[in-house]
């Protein structure tokens, strides 16, 4: 029943939406999320819990990765449900002031928001290997046009960019789909515990497809090309979801091919994690020194952040993965959200062109510095932790590599946000527009709030720890 209403409760609140014209916006979208959020955490604290439809299995066993991306999911929602209707109002007058348009109508975004959630729940709880595929094709397809939402020439272009590279890593994932099924015996089912049939030549050779493809839905490089451009010209609210929970669903499906391999093709399947997870730190190293565009540096971030979430499942360390996974979202929503909020009171995304927000922004300027430091792992984020973990590890030689890149990484960002930061203020262009950015701050400060209070409970594990 619980796996039913979550598979169901999205697409039918966007009908609702859709018919009412968002007329009836927050009763809509606010309680759905909130009802989403406690059956979710209801299934986390599950065992195995099934539906079968038409032969298809859905829903999650214990411990279940889906389920724990399904979790962090739902939070998300919760949260950006709780920002849209005020950010829709604000840029709806921004928008009108500067430009004299809007962007699509916001009961379109707030339905599209709702198909998008409801394809990501579908691809947390499948548990066949062709319904993975559907749903995380349905994922990008539900997806595209909300990149769309300003409809510029710049937007536009991301969204077709997002739309023909998933896709093609979309095929390369549906032939690797397609080498599983080849490879099992007559009749078998694609379903993740048949799979373990497979000879060990299919499952590699399908292994390798699949990494392909789903590996560029999840940003890592060199597949991530399609990604700085998609989460800087979506809407804030977008962002935080595409960064968010976007990802990490995408990753559910490397996971799943890997969970299902042999055991001889392990150390295999674990070295592509690693090698991939590797490469994802150097490139978004790269990128982020001299970023001109703050939302792009967001995006590179979530390229690094999937490559240190990469390492650790590939160095066999699940558990710091997924406190990861949970705290890299919440971190990336926030920092989306107050971009947003900058970009609505500037109007511009360059660098160059934001100064002085701590004195000009009471509220926005004071969140986004702390906001970066805790996505770069500066006690007490709960990043830290995980990241140390990693390094441990990882030995010498690849603990150093990690470690010497995330300082690059720190410091790139930690000199672009600070020359937004510090220096005197612009006399605000749009006073109006100010105040509605500042008023958009709650729900950034409640979720910095709940990661530095998580990271204070890990400091005081660790100091109780070593002094017994």
């Amino acid at each position: 029943m619980i796996v039913a209403v979550l598979m169901l409760l999205p697409f039918l609140a966007a009908l609702a939406m859709w018919l009412l014209r968002g007329r009836l916006c927050r009763s809509i979208l606010i309680p759905a999320a909130l009802i989403q959020a406690v059956l979710a955490a209801r299934l986390l604290g599950c065992g195995e819990v099934m539906l079968q439809l038409g032969g298809v299995k859905f829903g999650s066993t214990a411990g279940d990765i889906g389920k724990w991306v399904l979790m962090i999911t739902s939070v998300l929602f919760v949260l950006v449900s709780l920002q849209l209707p005020a950010w829709l109002t604000a840029d709806g007058k921004a928008g009108k002031v500067r430009h004299g348009e809007t962007g699509m109508p916001g009961y379109l975004l707030a339905t599209l928001v709702l198909v998008f959630v409801g394809t990501m729940n579908l691809t947390a709880l499948a548990r066949d290997f062709g319904m993975l595929w559907v749903a995380v094709e349905a994922t990008t397809l539900a997806s595209a046009p909300l990149i769309n939402f300003h409809r510029s020439k710049s937007s536009l272009e991301a969204m077709w960019k997002y739309l023909l590279l998933c896709s093609l890593g979309i095929g390369l994932a549906l032939f690797g789909t397609m080498l599983l099924s080849a490879g099992l015996p007559a009749g078998a089912a694609l379903d993740f515990d048949a799979v373990t049939a497979v000879d060990p030549q299919w499952f590699k050779a399908a292994f390798i497809f699949c990494f392909a493809g789903y590996g560029l839905k999840t940003g890592l490089a060199p597949f991530h090309s399609w990604l700085p451009d998609a989460h800087s010209e979506a809407p804030a609210p977008v962002s935080a979801l595409l960064s968010g929970s976007l990802l990490n669903c995408a990753l559910i499906g490397l996971l799943r091919i890997r969970d299902a391999a042999p055991e001889k093709l392990l150390g295999f399947c674990n070295g592509f994690f690693i090698c991939f997870g590797m490469l994802s730190l150097v490139i978004a190293a790269c990128f982020i020194i001299k970023q001109k565009d703050f939302k792009r540096m967001l995006a590179y971030s979530s390229v690094e952040h999937m490559g240190l979430i990469a390492l650790m499942f590939g160095f066999m360390l699940p558990e710091a993965a997924k406190i990861h996974m949970l705290f890299h979202s919440m971190c990336k929503m926030m920092l989306f959200l107050i971009a947003g909020n900058l970009v609505l009171a500037y109007g511009v995304r360059r660098v160059d062109a934001v100064r002085g927000a701590f004195s000009r922004f009471k509220r926005n300027g004071k969140l986004w510095l702390p906001g970066v430091l805790l996505l770069c792992g500066v006690v007490p984020s709960p990043l830290f932790f995980t990241e140390w973990a990693l390094v441990q590890r990882a030995g010498l030689l690849t603990g150093g590599i990690v470690l010497l890149l995330l300082l690059v990484i720190f410091c790139a960002m930690s000199d672009i946000v600070l020359k937004m930061s510090m220096g005197d203020a612009d006399e605000p262009e749009l006073p109006e527009i100010d105040a509605a950015a500042e008023k958009l701050t709650v729900i950034p400060a409640l979720t910095m709030v709940l990661v530095m209070g998580s990271g204070l409970w890990f400091c005081a594990q660790v100091f109780l720890s070593l002094i017994n």
